[in-house]
């Protein structure tokens, strides 16, 4: 394989692995080193440079820079309890400080026992679950298809499309999750964009790690 087309490879690659990174902080650093790889592939890879991707790769660099900057200048100053600092190292690391300490308004915290159901595959539910401890079980027509642990959560997918479930959700042993209810969320993120926005990216970042796993 020729090295140029091996650097074009491991720009893509570390883009794939990204996706596996629960940290977004990480995760948009390797989006860095990316465009990077990126960039020196689309100035060399042709007799002359691919301006085109070479400037679009560039804005997206920034676009990350940018976004690391703020989320430690924003975070700097504001203090959390030591279980809170946890809770949303584990669960929220996503969201700015003061977005995780308005989140934490409509936080139901409930334990959980094995085989309890959390979610009815067709059927609405009106909540979303943070996984906190434990293990869930997800089923499609009795077979397992995945597992959630600490970070995980359920409901995303049905919260953003407004879609019923299309997989039951049942305890593994024994959980604790964060209950949020949906409509108070939709409202808190209504009336907030840059928190809607985070809310979004935090929900996505979680498809993308259930799809990569």
């Amino acid at each position: 394989m020729p090295f140029i087309d091996a650097v074009g490879h491991l720009s893509f690659l570390i883009v794939a692995l990204s996706l596996l990174m629960r940290d977004i902080i990480l995760l948009r650093l390797l989006g860095i080193l990316s465009g990077l790889v990126g960039v020196g592939y689309n100035y060399f890879v042709t007799v002359e440079p691919l301006w085109v991707p070479i400037i679009w790769l560039s804005v997206f660099m920034l676009i990350n820079i940018y976004m690391i900057a703020t989320f430690f200048v924003s975070n700097r100053e504001t203090s959390l309890s030591e279980a809170d600092l946890a809770l949303w190292k584990t669960n929220f690391l996503g969201l700015a400080i003061e977005e995780y300490k308005r989140l934490k308004s409509i936080f139901e915290y409930r334990s959980y026992g094995d085989g309890e159901v959390l979610i009815h595959a067709g059927r609405e539910n009106g909540f979303l679950y943070f996984v906190t401890s434990g293990q869930l079980s997800v089923r499609r027509d009795g077979a397992e298809i995945g597992k959630l642990h600490q970070g995980g959560i359920v409901g995303e997918m049905s919260f953003l499309t407004k879609a019923p479930p299309n997989a039951d959700v049942l305890v593994n042993g024994a959980a604790s999750c964060i209950l949020i209810d949906k409509a108070r969320l939709r409202a808190m993120m209504m009336k907030h964009p840059s928190f809607h926005l985070s809310m979004t990216n935090l929900f996505n970042m979680n498809l993308m790690k259930k799809l990569a796993a």
